[in-house]
């Protein structure tokens, strides 16, 4: 755990260096079977700047299908708290209709994500991850039992649906490298770099996401 977190810090100095923008991603859950073959979630998700400054809190509760091996249709619902440079927040309500389709091979795991991000209210954005968007997420990973840490490859591509002059276009990118990492008990962590590029914009950068996400699987007799 000492390693795991001297090679986060390390990560985490690079990404705050000679780029335009760097977040750091924590996120900490827990999910339960409610029903035959139904797993619903509850998390608390924190995103912080590279200055140490909070930019996103957001709470989570999700339910999804495990009815067949090869598709998992999810649905997510989202308190989403957003603060500005001075400290001054607002607050949105977000749903994510997540349409997931998989296959393995061996140890080879793939497939794709399909997201509807959309929101409750006003359809228009301020330009952010959480804005009203499709996403298109295709994912490839390699899980063999003796490998305590098991690696995922993924790309995201966003389309905004923002009703504004740079809405209904592809706008965004993301590269991301994940650590699955097999913990004893009921005990999920996963760490993920991210680099992407946001672009048909007024304002284009590239980015640097550093996420660490902890899940307990709450298993009732």
């Amino acid at each position: 755990m000492r390693k795991l977190i001297v090679i986060f810090s390390l990560l985490f100095s690079f990404a705050s260096y000679g780029q335009d923008r760097g977040e750091f991603w924590f996120a900490a859950g827990v999910k339960t079977q409610v029903a035959k073959k139904f797993m619903a979630g509850a998390n608390t998700n924190v995103r912080i700047n590279y200055y140490g400054s909070l930019q996103t809190l957001y709470q989570e509760l999700s339910l999804k299908s495990e009815h067949l091996e090869w598709f998992r249709p999810s649905i997510e619902y989202r308190l989403i708290t957003s603060y500005d440079k001075r400290g001054n927040y607002s607050n949105s309500n977000r749903v994510n209709i997540n349409l997931d389709f998989r296959h393995k091979i061996e140890n080879l795991k793939f497939g794709a994500r399909f997201r509807l991000q959309t929101n409750i209210g006003s359809s228009s954005g301020g330009g952010g991850d959480l804005d009203p968007a499709l996403r298109f997420k295709p994912y490839l990973a390699y899980d063999k039992k003796e490998w305590m840490i098991t690696p995922e490859l993924s790309t995201e591509f966003f389309y905004t649906t923002t009703n504004s002059a740079t809405g209904d276009r592809f706008n965004r990118m993301r590269i991301g490298l994940t650590g699955n990492v097999d913990l004893p008990g009921p005990h999920e962590l996963g760490i993920t770099y991210y680099y992407g590029r946001k672009f048909n914009t007024g304002n284009p950068y590239q980015e640097h996401l550093l996420s660490l996400e902890y899940t307990f699987e709450w298993k009732k007799k």
